[in-house]
């Protein structure tokens, strides 16, 4: 299994989201060379402009600059947060380089294209902003990822049983069904459709999931893999739980389900290696490569 961003290779850093904390920056940074990788933070990457780690410009010339500059190897988001919807339409895709691009979150959208247009795999994964507070288990798991070595298989729940085999998308489902009805729309026929979110009240899930079903996404998909929905309960003592809503939209699909994968928004984010085919069933989600069953 060839590496995802070979050792020594640079990494651009980049913030085309949410403001963020130069601290928590600064101790992701650290853990990410500690393990053997460079990573080449851009100048004055922190500039708020209300919400956002710097005004729109900023943010869209250091992110085109990252993703066609041929010096670098792959793109690692500073933090999720918002603002890369407002800049994907205007990224230069002709002369965008096949190169991978770590994040999640606010990154979803960007690591969909990139997978999509760029036919490559991407990693949905800590950003540099978490990856201190990220736990130890989850980040050896993203450097063995990125270095190609072998990674176990990630544990869960079975809500509905079968097996599928299938390209791995998929992310944050806010991000997801704000795309829905826009030129990047998810396309995952065939696909295992990888779905988290965080600080969402359950009828926010429930409209989220029904955008998508109404806008088609959720046609064709050959399963499910259900990370943490951190902060999505409901009120205690209410009778009915996230996991009910969950399973009202797909269990009657009747594809396999597995929830409580270790990613999302926790400290176990396992990461996850976009675009490429995987087992999902019994219980887990096998991201050693699969045959492709379609090519």
């Amino acid at each position: 299994m060839s590496a995802i961003v070979p050792a020594g290779a640079p990494i651009a850093v980049v913030a085309p989201s949410g403001d963020f904390d130069e601290a928590k920056l600064a101790r992701g940074l650290e853990v990410a060379r500690a393990a053997g990788h460079v990573l080449v933070p851009f100048p004055d990457l922190r500039r708020p402009h209300r919400y956002l780690a710097a005004p729109d410009d900023k943010r869209l010339a250091d992110l085109t600059y990252a993703l066609t500059a041929k010096q670098f190897a792959a793109v690692w988001a500073v933090r999720g947060g918002y603002g890369l919807t407002r800049l994907i339409e205007r990224l230069p895709w002709s002369k965008v380089r096949a190169i991978p691009v770590i994040g999640f979150s606010d990154v979803t959208p960007l690591l969909d294209v990139v997978r999509r247009t760029q036919l490559r795999e991407v990693v949905h994964g800590p950003v540099l902003h978490s990856l201190a507070e990220t736990a130890p288990a989850a980040r050896a798991h993203l450097f063995d990822l990125l270095a190609g070595r072998p990674t176990a298989p990630l544990q869960g729940e079975t809500w509905v049983e079968g097996e599928a085999v299938g390209p791995l998308v998929g992310g944050n489902l806010a991000l997801l069904a704000a795309t829905c009805g826009t030129p990047i729309q998810l396309d995952a026929e065939g696909c295992i459709l990888a779905l988290e979110d965080v600080g969402e009240a359950p009828y926010r899930i429930d409209r989220m999931l029904q955008q998508l079903r109404s806008a088609g996404v959720l046609d064709g998909v050959a399963g499910f893999a259900l990370g943490r929905f951190a902060g999505c309960d409901p009120p205690e003592g209410t009778p009915w739980s996230l996991a009910d809503v969950l399973r009202e939209h797909l269990e009657p699909l009747g594809v396999p389900v597995v929830a409580e994968l270790p990613f999302g928004h926790v400290r176990d984010n396992f990461a996850l290696p976009l675009g490429r085919t995987v087992r999902l069933g019994g219980g887990v989600l096998d991201l050693t490569p699969q045959p492709d069953l379609h090519g």
